[in-house]
């Protein structure tokens, strides 16, 4: 079998899963990009700036870097990095604090002041059980361990998809 045999077995075999499937298909079509924002966190996004796939984020030559699937920011300087995860490695949490620090760390230029950190969310989409495996959709905040009710509001939410939940949870373009 030649190499562009098994090259084209595998285009034909690839799936939304596929690294480049995804980003691909939210740069070409950044208005699925903007609806699939809208429906996840259930709000609306005016405008979003150019989908970038793969941007890179490194914070010193000798750190791990990043390299984010959909990274998209809209005109109310909110950034949105949609991650397609296909296998659980049972380190997402860590993985997706790791993506929220090197995003913060690209918005603030020398002399910034902190207000100006735009509102982050960090959407991984799993083909897998998160957690509990019963919803489709597990959200993150800060919140006060000693009083809930108490919100750090550090504009940072996080959020897991799983196509593997049972429970109605959310609507059916999300499910989609």
């Amino acid at each position: 079998m030649t190499n562009e045999t098994i090259l084209e077995q595998r285009w034909q075999a690839a799936t939304i899963r596929d690294n480049f499937i995804f980003g691909k298909t939210f740069e070409t079509n950044p208005d699925l990009c903007k609806v699939l924002i809208e429906n996840i966190l259930n709000i609306k996004v005016s405008k979003i700036f150019f989908p970038e796939r793969e941007k890179i984020l490194e914070s010193r030559a000798d750190s791990k870097g990043i390299r984010l699937d959909v990274y998209v920011e809209d005109e109310l300087n909110r950034s949105f990095d949609i991650e397609m995860q296909v296998a659980n490695n049972d380190n997402l949490g860590k993985r997706m604090r790791y993506y929220q620090g090197l995003i913060d760390l690209d918005k603030l230029k020398r002399g910034q002041h902190y207000s100006e950190l735009g509102k982050v969310f960090i959407i991984f989409i799993c083909p897998f059980q998160c957690f509990d495996g019963e919803r489709h959709i597990y959200t993150f905040n800060n919140l006060c361990v000693e009083n809930p009710a108490v919100a750090l509001e550090d504009g940072a939410t996080k959020i897991f998809l799983s196509t593997k939940g049972t429970i109605n949870d959310v609507s059916v373009e999300v499910k989609n």
